[in-house]
């Protein structure tokens, strides 16, 4: 597919593959018999030379750095006593020697465990133990930190296309909700490019069923949880009738415990203990009632008479964990609907922002008086208010979760 990311181990792979020897830079040397005066003379006429390594025959010898050498070398009556003798003198005698072969990775550890001196005096690089030039510790930074740009902008790359996966996974819900509802209002925001928030809508037989989700995590493994409660969901509603939640979520449950190794805890092939808070509700026109059924997920139901809103109960059992019993049983809840009565739907991202002035949670209760508030308005202007507020509170603090709600009414 043209617009599909690279692999991010096309990356990693030419991380591995690249060595020493790209580093390679030749530079003059000296050999043991040369005297200082020569030093001098080639640090005179290659200013950029950090370091001037030393050969004896064929195999590196030591290394002379530029600044400690010019250092003594200016001190009194050194270049009378010094100029004329060997330049060993002012020679390291244990550099850093590399085989050309190593890979980045390798140099790069090895630069680890000399300290600091190889970054500033660089390396010697053989081939066969013979000498073939220099290293630079700077080259090696600049190699590394290249790479890593590339693998960054490489793993933001699939994360982007993966929102665009993620999208489209949910899409078909937000166009059934597009044409089955007037008054509607739906924000899926994920913390980061993609999320663990799930939200599916469907028209059935007799009415509408709704399910929303906060899968374990956020970013990537979030959004790997969203396509296996996908899948789940899929499995449930070919097996369980839309009014029966209580059902939908059990089958759910079993679903993702199979899925994920995660049965009793004397029964886990795996080490993972995720999961979701979830709600299924199904707005039964012929009858003219919400049937719904809640893990960890709550809602309101805001009545059109004007009364107060009706918090909608949700069982303190999350789906799909390991220690969620495998034949448990979430309680069914029922009421009457009126015409122009408002759901309105929400995850954890929504109650649980830090922020105002003592830096507490958003809460509950702050969402339902905003409801009662804009109780008259259109759902896009309730949404609207309730975002409005939601970021007012947040102020400066980061965003803490993935955050979904939807609102519409019947």
């Amino acid at each position: 597919m043209e617009h599909a990311a690279q692999p991010l181990s096309h990356f990693t792979a030419r991380s591995r593959l690249l060595t020493a020897r790209e580093l390679c830079i030749d530079v003059p040397f000296v050999t043991p018999d040369s005297d200082n005066l020569k030093v001098m003379a080639l640090f005179t006429e290659h200013s950029s030379l950090i370091s001037l390594p030393v050969v004896e025959g064929t195999r590196p010898f030591g290394l002379i750095n530029r600044h400690i050498f010019l250092s003594q070398m200016a001190r009194p009556f050194f270049r009378e006593l010094y100029d004329r003798k060997s330049c060993i003198a002012f020679m390291d005698k244990y550099p850093l020697v590399i085989d050309s072969a190593s890979t980045l990775d390798a140099v790069g550890q090895k630069m680890v465990e000399s300290g600091d001196r190889s970054v500033t005096d660089g390396f010697i690089l053989t081939t066969n133990d013979e000498y073939i030039g220099m290293g630079l510790g700077i080259d090696v930074i600049k190699t590394v930190s290249s790479l890593q740009a590339q693998q960054h902008q490489q793993i933001v790359q699939s994360i982007e296309y993966a929102r665009v996966i993620q999208e489209a996974m949910l899409n078909q819900s937000q166009q059934s909700l597009a044409s089955q509802l007037t008054d509607w209002s739906l924000v899926w925001q994920p913390r980061d490019c993609v999320g663990g928030d799930f939200y599916a809508f469907h028209q059935v037989d007799g009415g509408e069923l709704l399910f929303m989700a906060d899968c374990t995590g956020h970013g990537v493994p979030g959004a790997f949880m969203t396509v296996i409660l996908s899948s789940a969901l899929e499995k449930a509603m070919s097996k369980c009738q839309p009014d029966q939640p209580e059902q939908l979520l059990t089958h759910i449950n079993h679903v993702i415990k199979q899925t994920l190794g995660q049965q009793r805890q004397s029964q886990q092939t795996s080490m993972s203990n995720d999961g979701c808070d979830a709600m299924a509700a199904f707005i039964d026109h012929r009858h003219q009632r919400l049937i719904w059924s809640g893990a960890r997920l709550s809602g309101f139901l805001l009545p059109a008479s004007g009364e107060e809103a009706v918090m909608l109960r949700a069982d303190r059992m999350g789906i799909g964990y390991t220690d969620t019993p495998l034949d448990y049983c979430w309680e069914r809840h029922e009421m009457p609907l009126s015409p122009r009565d408002l759901l309105f739907i929400f995850t954890d991202g929504l109650t649980d922002q830090i922020g105002g002035k003592r830096n507490i949670m958003f809460g509950k209760k702050r969402i339902k008086t905003l409801l009662e508030q804009h109780r008259t308005r259109p759902m896009p202007d309730i949404s609207e208010a309730l975002m409005q507020a939601y970021l007012d509170w947040q102020g400066n603090q980061p965003r803490r979760d993935d955050m979904t709600f939807l609102g519409f009414r019947y």
